[in-house]
């Protein structure tokens, strides 16, 4: 209202809402949420980001001044800036600190306009060295696709990546493809897909030990889905659980990633307490992967038939669910509110369930 002098009609009228809900914002009696305040916002030019006051303040640094120096890197009038691999790095870069920060939701325009940007160029006359950073652009689109819900677009922007890696002959970059189509592949209910895909990477030559454990772990949870491969669906989940050597952040996305093929396969209690690690480790890291984490850790208490401690857990994700935009999540906690209706004589359940729905956007919540 102040940058653009406008009245509180004005702006209500720009953002789609009340000029009564704007006085309440105004006078702060009404509260937004950051998720909602970002969407607002965005509608009329501006970006909300969270960043933390006190970890890696150097990276964030470095970052802004790699994301303004590309900016102004000479070149031709005509020149495409999706030309310049630093470009494409550096977007990159943006969309996946956007990911972890907010979600996929906020994203997935701009990252379905990467997609088009890149499908339109004549990839393969281009040098390995795009190719190769092309393919992790493609990658970092396919994920944050995955989580804003549209899962078509994802296996394409997937399926980009992976050609691009196999023409730079980027072996890192194949098996991150692979990853992440093997993950699309079983959420869209193709458990053998995601089986092959997984094994697929697992053959790829030099692979970092983070992208293996990784591999071993969508092998496990894709195979829980097929009829007669628990005991190998144990073997891989436990290959991976067993890596060494990963950072605090690649270990504890592992452990609830883990996690979350035992819960599936009925063991509750190491599930809890590996879920229980990740979310409290990924509140330095990701709202994002936090919410996930505490989301799959109420489904392991309904699972495991705990009413108390689904409450408790339900009251966490409530907490949570302002922070982030994402269809994942979201689907998540409809998928709780729906499975906790049995336990609604239960007056801890029944505020815990009044308290998440409420959270919930509108459109996000069940009839």
């Amino acid at each position: 209202m102040e940058q653009r002098g406008w009245t509180q009609t004005q702006l209500a009228k720009h953002l789609g809402v009340s000029q009564a809900w704007i006085s309440k914002i105004c006078r702060g009696v009404a509260d937004t949420g950051v998720a909602r305040a970002q969407e607002l916002l965005s509608r009329v030019g501006w970006e909300v980001r969270l960043s933390p006051s006190v970890e890696e303040p150097v990276e964030r640094r470095d970052f802004l001044a790699a994301a303004a120096s590309v900016v102004f890197v000479p070149s031709a009038v005509s020149s495409d800036p999706y030309l310049d691999p630093d470009y494409v790095r550096t977007l990159t870069d943006s969309l996946a600190r956007g990911r972890y920060e907010l979600g996929g939701l906020p994203l997935a325009p701009r990252a379905l306009a990467h997609t088009r940007h890149v499908a339109a160029l004549k990839t393969a006359s281009l040098s390995g060295r795009w190719q190769g950073t092309a393919s992790d652009l493609m990658y970092q689109v396919s994920v944050t696709l995955y989580d804003a819900g549209k899962l078509a677009q994802s296996e394409r922007a997937g399926s980009i990546a992976l050609d691009l890696a196999h023409h730079a002959q980027d072996f890192p970059g194949q098996a991150r493809a692979y990853d992440a189509l093997s993950r699309v592949a079983l959420y869209r209910g193709d458990p053998s897909r995601a089986v092959q895909y997984a094994q697929r990477g697992l053959r790829v030559p030099d692979l970092p030990v983070s992208r293996e454990s990784s591999l071993h772990m969508r092998l496990g949870r894709a195979l829980i889905s097929i009829k007669g491969h628990s005991r190998e669906a144990r073997d891989a989940l436990a290959t991976a659980l067993d890596t060494r050597g990963l950072s605090p952040f690649a270990e504890a996305a592992l452990g609830g990633d883990v996690a979350i093929g035992l819960s599936q396969l009925g063991e509750y209690d190491q599930a809890d307490l590996l879920l229980h690690a990740a979310a409290e480790a990924m509140g330095q890291y990701s709202p994002l992967f936090q919410a996930q984490y505490l989301g799959r850790q109420t489904q392991t208490a309904i699972r495991a038939g705990r009413p108390s401690l689904t409450a408790e857990y339900m009251g966490t994700l409530t907490r949570a669910l302002p922070f982030i935009s994402s269809a994942r999540v979201n689907s998540r906690a409809r998928e709780i509110l729906h499975r906790t209706k049995a336990w609604d004589h239960i007056p801890e359940i029944r505020l815990s369930r009044e308290c998440l729905q409420g959270m919930l956007a509108p459109e996000a919540t069940p009839s």
